[in-house]
């Protein structure tokens, strides 16, 4: 079993490694930490800052485009392609191929991110910046963040089409964004229908300001160092969560 997934896993791999696509969502991620360089340049005062204020959310956003894609191109593509069928048609159960393609694109999305962080870092070194305190712990946060995104592309991809299953998942994720929001709007909403909406979506959809520590970080103030356990802890817990209904969806599906 563990070498089946193993082996979609790799596989996997292999195959968004070579994805155009995720090769152009990747070298635009590192043009725009490189334009966030030069607006460093252009203010002596605070440029420290501005750089890793700009650098910090083209990472974010860029792993964060790279997870979606890939969950749904491991996925719901490969479904609506039929390519799946070249997997399940052998002596191999649903679960393994999904959770093999979970790792695979788990792997190829945090390599992405490490390169995006070296990156940024490199940049802070030819500047002659050190490295704050709190760095590689916020990038492991956003990288936690990005599994998750990928958790949800999978859960999505396992029951609809790639573009209900983007769609889904996009929301879900600017839920998750603005999840302290949700939480003002279930104490003070003006309708009772509002408030039990609101408060519905604040405990079924993810939390993803856990991971949000980037301000912190750039702007020197303490890291909270509680936040590293507690997101690795609720990250593991949901993405769990989200494989585990994949499963039991893509189980009991009819396939095309």
């Amino acid at each position: 079993m563990a070498g089946v997934i193993f082996a979609i896993g790799l596989n996997s791999w292999k195959q968004m490694v070579r994805d155009r696509v995720f090769c152009v969502v990747l070298v635009a991620a590192l043009l725009m930490i490189g334009f966030s360089y030069l607006l460093a340049t252009l203010t002596i005062v605070e440029s420290r800052k501005i750089l890793l204020d700009f650098g910090f959310s083209a990472v974010s956003m860029a792993s964060g485009m790279a997870a979606l894609y890939i969950g749904i191109v491991s996925m719901a593509r490969e479904i609506e392609q039929r390519t799946i069928y070249s997997v399940v048609t052998k002596p191999i159960s649903r679960s393994a191929y999904l959770l093999g393609k979970f790792l695979g694109s788990a792997a190829v999305v945090a390599a992405a991110h490490l390169l995006l962080a070296l990156n940024l870092a490199g940049i802070l070194w030819l500047m002659g910046e050190s490295l704050p305190a709190g760095f590689a712990s916020c990038l492991f946060l956003m990288l936690l963040e990005t599994w998750i995104i990928l958790g949800l592309a999978f859960l999505c991809s396992s029951f609809s089409s790639s573009v209900l299953a983007a769609g889904i998942t996009i929301a879900l994720f600017l839920i998750g964004r603005s999840n302290s929001s949700l939480l003002t709007i279930a104490e003070k909403g003006l309708t009772p229908g509002t408030r039990a909406l609101a408060r519905f979506l604040y405990y079924f959809t993810p939390n993803l300001e856990r991971f949000n520590v980037r301000d912190v970080v750039a702007y020197g103030r303490p890291f909270p160092e509680e936040m590293l356990w507690t997101g690795l802890a609720y990250a593991a817990a949901f993405v769990a969560a989200c494989l585990a209904a994949s499963c039991l969806f893509l189980g009991k599906r009819d396939l095309p």
